[in-house]
């Protein structure tokens, strides 16, 4: 009985196994054998996004900083004890007299700084070109039955008559519309719900991803990027 049941297995690997090995398959074998990577490109991009180190970014605090310098990083070390700082030494440290006199030597040999009233032809050089970009002159030709007929169609149909029709049709700007003809309260309400549910159908990473961008935006306004 034991032989019957060996032999009746041994009969269909011999079946389904194939007779020679195709280069396809082989191909295939090699590839799934060397590849470690994860599923999508987009796991792989994240995960080497590393954020640069902050010695790395341009100084903030200058108007215009300076990119044509060696970046100098040395790695992190332990303080030396022999180095006081400035703040933390003696009134009557003899060191603290020697850097508070040569700060004063320096500021004494130090150049006049240039009024910024002179300019001269040196300096148009140095600045950056002009900026091109399509001005929006005012006309001030819409009067107040104009105004009054953009509130009534924003008012009966805020979805059809949105800013951007509105801004097309009396030919002013998105800004002006938006003063002048708000949407009403409960336009707002529908809009706000209707976001809620988009953002209900979200998965954890595009939720997270959105928090991300918030928190970068409000580091942007504080100056920490």
């Amino acid at each position: 009985m034991h032989h019957q049941s060996f032999a009746r297995l041994a009969s269909r690997r011999v079946a389904t196994s194939p007779l020679a090995p195709s280069p396809t398959c082989c191909s295939v074998s090699i590839c799934l054998n060397l590849s470690r990577s994860y599923e999508t490109a987009a796991r792989t991009k994240r995960a080497l996004k590393v954020a640069p180190h902050e010695s790395f970014l341009p100084d903030r605090s200058s108007p215009f900083p300076q990119q044509e310098h060696i970046i100098y990083n040395p790695p992190a070390s332990e303080a030396s004890p022999l180095h006081t700082p400035f703040l933390f030494l003696p009134k009557k440290d003899p060191r603290r007299i020697a850097m508070t006199r040569l700060r004063r030597e320096v500021q004494q040999h130090a150049p006049p700084p240039k009024p910024a009233a002179v300019s001269s032809t040196n300096d148009a050089s140095d600045l950056p070109p002009a900026m091109r970009y399509r001005r929006r002159e005012p006309n001030y030709h819409l009067e107040e039955k104009e105004m009054k007929e953009m509130r009534r169609l924003r008012t009966e149909d805020p979805i059809k008559w949105s800013v951007g029709q509105l801004a097309k049709k009396f030919n002013c700007s998105p800004v002006f519309v938006s003063m002048v003809a708000p949407a009403p309260p409960g336009h707002l309400t529908w809009l706000r719900e209707k976001l809620d549910r988009k953002m209900q159908r979200w998965g954890p990473m595009k939720t997270q991803a959105r928090e991300d961008r918030r928190r970068r935006a409000e580091m942007l306004y504080r100056g920490e990027l």
